[in-house]
């Protein structure tokens, strides 16, 4: 996916804020998702969440109003009950990488119980998942 860092999104100093970073590592992941052919909206309408539990960024170079941004999305890890997301935010025009991140997500009820993942989602995503010693390596 790729986006252009909007003014809001930036400090006095027009410096991308570390919250944006969060931003726009739920709208890949939804974008991850369409690609995929999986609906977040239907996975919602069957009354099931991804919550997010556990969420980390390493911030690697400082991004500005108006850089064009690329967000690299890789499936870490499928399981019924757990799923982690692993990101690259890479600036367009130079290359240079801006931050890595990883999502750590359990399907939930409305109720807020955990919950397993839909079959039909699992079976989708879950030949995805990388192997360890590719989760971090950029793309070929």
């Amino acid at each position: 996916m790729e986006l252009r860092v909007r003014f809001a999104e930036t400090d006095q100093m027009g410096v991308a804020h570390h919250a944006a970073y969060v931003v726009w590592l739920e709208a890949a992941r939804v974008e991850w998702m369409r690609d995929l052919g999986l609906s977040y909206r239907e996975l919602d309408a069957q009354g099931v969440s991804l919550a997010v539990t556990g969420l980390e960024v390493r911030y690697r170079q400082a991004v500005r109003f108006d850089d064009l941004l690329r967000i690299e999305v890789v499936l870490e890890e499928a399981r019924s009950r757990r799923l982690r997301i692993g990101y690259r935010i890479v600036r367009s025009e130079d290359g240079a990488l801006a931050a890595e991140a990883t999502t750590v997500h359990v399907p939930t009820a409305r109720s807020g119980a955990a919950m397993r993942l839909p079959s039909a989602w699992l079976d989708a995503i879950a030949g995805l998942a990388a192997p360890a010693e590719k989760r971090r390596a950029p793309p070929a």
